[in-house]
């Protein structure tokens, strides 16, 4: 019966959400993963407190996945949805927290894999934008896709070089944004697994955990080429070019946000 109220409960969330237009605001889905990520610490009190701290720190993950998916593509929290289904799946097994209803994990279980999957149905079906077109990220991403397209067309062309360069600049444009930043550094791996070079492949594996984990707080250095042939935390001047595309793209960003 859990099972079947999980479903039901989640699919009624969901239309009657639709419907009433709530879904037209992007932090719906996020806010749904924080507060289900908060209900076993909400049990561990419950129970007398001694689970608390265990529950805390996977319950923190998800809130950490639901705000970077907010920030960049709500496909993260769609696996954030899925992920904390799946931890219903064995949360017993690995936490013992004795507040926990004997029903609740079969309930969550389904309640969660339903509304990720719902979203990712509005998503699918453009009823809801994974990302916020009005953001940084989206308004640089036609620059950032014209250096990789260059970078494309100038290994074909068996100029490893200036592939790399145009990598660099894409880098350049796109670090500030966690998608942009992370897409760079896997194509920056791809070129070095191609070349079979070592250094940049163990630097860009290094950079692309790097790019994922800490670009969403601002911890990116301005103007950095992103190779392993530079420092990760180094500042570097900035090309004026890029300068420029990167301030129009920010305050077009900041201007659909008025």
């Amino acid at each position: 019966m859990a099972y079947l109220v999980g479903i039901a409960l989640a699919l009624g969330v969901g239309i009657m959400t639709t419907l009433a237009g709530f879904n037209r605001d992007r932090a719906l889905y996020p806010v749904v993963t924080i507060v289900v990520a908060s209900y076993y610490a909400l049990f561990a009190v419950m129970g007398g407190g001694e689970a608390l701290g265990s529950e805390i720190v996977p319950a923190a993950a998800f809130v950490v996945a639901a705000v970077v998916g907010f920030r960049t593509t709500l496909w993260v929290v769609v696996a954030a949805l899925v992920g904390h289904g799946l931890l219903d799946l064995v949360h017993g097994d690995v936490i013992a927290n004795s507040g926990v209803p004997a029903w609740w994990p079969s309930f969550c279980l389904t309640y969660d894999v339903t509304a990720g999957a719902y979203l990712a149905w509005l998503l699918l079906s453009k009823r809801v934008e994974a990302s916020d077109r009005s953001r940084f990220s989206s308004r640089i991403r036609s620059s950032v896709d014209a250096e990789l397209a260059a970078a494309t067309a100038a290994e074909r062309g068996s100029d490893a070089s200036k592939a790399f360069h145009h990598l660099e600049r894409a880098h350049v444009l796109g670090q500030a944004s966690t998608v942009q930043h992370v897409r760079v550094h896997l194509r920056m791996l791809m070129w070095g697994l191609r070349r079979g070079d070592g250094r940049e492949i163990g630097g860009q594996v290094l950079r692309v955990i790097g790019a994922a984990t800490k670009t969403w707080a601002g911890l990116v250095p301005t103007g950095n080429t992103g190779g392993a042939n530079v420092s990760a935390f180094k500042p570097m001047a900035m090309p004026a070019d890029l300068a420029g595309t990167i301030a129009s793209a920010r305050a077009c960003a900041f201007n659909a946000n008025r």
